[in-house]
């Protein structure tokens, strides 16, 4: 039996996650009280984790094969959004997937190219792209891939 530090019920341990880093091994919040509360504050926190490391323009390269990705956005948000579907294999690009697929996941690097105002990303983003483009276009893994300047009316 456990005491819920929120609730202040005496429950089994079945109720309570486990977590090894705590001295019984269990959360000191049931799971019905931690619910709750990832409700009310875990989209604050995560919201504002994922907006901490700024907007900017991206890599995100195979060291193995130096195929590489370029894009844009919320960097900490960017990331962990790739990495998480690249690992559920669940990834809308394809040559980035099938990059993934075939290399150890720490062979896959994220990498920050600029830093930049949100306004100012697709632009920057085109630059970045059209310049690997002309460099090295078959390691490039972005899917459509424009060359033109578009000048908004």
């Amino acid at each position: 039996m456990k005491k819920c530090n929120k609730c202040k019920e005496l429950l089994e341990h079945s109720k309570f996650a486990k977590n090894r880093t705590k001295h019984d091994g269990y959360e000191n919040y049931c799971k019905s009280c931690k619910s709750q509360y990832n409700k009310r504050y875990g989209d604050i926190y995560t919201k504002a984790y994922l907006k901490k490391g700024g907007y900017g323009i991206y890599k995100i390269t195979n060291n193995i094969t130096e195929e590489f990705y370029i894009g844009k956005g919320w960097l900490n948000e960017r990331k962990v959004d790739h990495f998480t579907k690249l690992k559920a294999q669940k990834h809308s690009n394809r040559y980035l997937q099938h990059s993934y697929d075939n290399v150890s996941h720490d062979d896959l690097e994220f990498s920050i190219l600029e830093k930049c105002d949100p306004k100012l990303g697709s632009e920057k983003e085109r630059h970045y792209i059209i310049e690997a483009y002309l460099k090295d276009a078959k390691n490039l893994l972005n899917q459509h891939v424009t060359l033109r300047w578009q000048t908004q009316d």
